[in-house]
């Protein structure tokens, strides 16, 4: 009891990281060690460092929320997009955070702290390269190719087998409960995961959904690269870009689709400062830059171990042009 007593005198940085699917809190001591952390459901607006984070009228409401609720719960609070809390995470200096999970957002940040956006206008406008955007495409070509709509250079029988079986259907009527009465976006986006196993299986239709997403994504970075400061395509590493989200897990399968997208965008003016670029995947919760951010707001830097928060999973050089 008597360390508790003393860790609590002391103060602790929190951060939130809410998502479509899942959210997780971290606790941090002033000298940078997480002292706890917590899993939980899918929270999007109601978190810390958290998807839907730029909506200044609802980030106020839920301020005001949480000050009447528990007011005894913190001092002070700073909200923003849950792919500000990745980078965050990452770097100092800045770089490119791209987010493919149940949704997809892209954010550039400069080493001035501007900052720039792709994306994230959810799955009625927008998430392409997202586990939902590769579901429902797979979904859709198995409903289009079987109405004769369109035609399709790939047989539809393994996705719509792996369809069935996650849905526990028996035909696609039974599936419209799934988009039209009872819809979770997280639920249809699960089923992603099971057309990476048929992918990896030799799937054509499946690998040819994940090369696209990887176009997708790829473009993401090709919109925001003509606003990144000279600074960020230098250095060992070259153009940072943080991938968050579980679509990343099939980088073989998203590969040539982003490396071609990358390739076309060199040859237009505003693409030739990349030279060089590495994906890297955060080993900690967005939540720790949540936290970091929020330390900031309070006139504090938080000491943060950016090595031990990132892995460098895919460096590409380009030659000289």
């Amino acid at each position: 009891m008597r360390d508790i007593r003393l860790r609590e005198m002391k103060p602790l940085y929190g951060g939130v990281e809410g998502g479509g699917t899942s959210s997780n809190v971290v606790l941090i001591a002033e000298d940078g060690t997480i002292v706890a952390k917590a899993d939980g459901p899918s929270t999007n607006h109601w978190g810390m460092s958290l998807s839907g984070g730029e909506q200044k009228e609802a980030i106020s409401k839920l301020v005001q929320l949480l000050r009447d609720r528990y007011p005894n719960l913190s001092e002070m609070y700073y909200i923003t997009t849950d792919a500000i809390g990745g980078i965050a995470t990452a770097t100092n200096r800045g770089g490119i955070v791209l987010i493919s999970g149940t949704g997809s957002n892209c954010k550039l940040v400069n080493p001035d702290g501007s900052e720039i956006g792709c994306g994230g206008w959810g799955h009625m406008l927008g998430d392409e390269g997202s586990a939902y955007w590769i579901s429902h495409l797979a979904i859709k070509t198995v409903f289009d190719v079987t109405d004769n709509f369109k035609h399709a250079p790939y047989d539809i029988s393994l996705v719509q087998k792996a369809m069935y079986n996650y849905f526990q259907i028996s035909n696609r009527m039974d599936l419209l409960t799934h988009f039209y009465r009872s819809f979770e976006k997280s639920k249809i986006a699960g089923l992603c995961q099971v057309l990476a196993k048929v992918a990896k299986d030799g799937d054509a239709l499946s690998c040819s959904v994940f090369r696209r997403a990887g176009q997708e994504l790829a473009q993401h970075v090709v919109a925001v690269i003509p606003a990144a400061d000279k600074i960020l395509f230098e250095g060992e590493l070259g153009l940072p870009i943080v991938c968050v989200g579980s679509v990343w897990n099939s980088w073989d399968l998203l590969k040539d689709g982003f490396l071609e997208v990358l390739a076309e965008a060199r040859q237009k003016p505003e693409g030739r400062l990349l030279s060089k670029f590495s994906l890297m995947k955060l080993k900690q919760p967005s939540a720790v830059g949540a936290a970091s951010l929020g330390a900031k707001q309070t006139g504090y830097d938080l000491p943060v171990r950016y090595t031990n928060n990132v892995t460098v999973f895919y460096t590409h050089c380009y030659q000289p042009q």
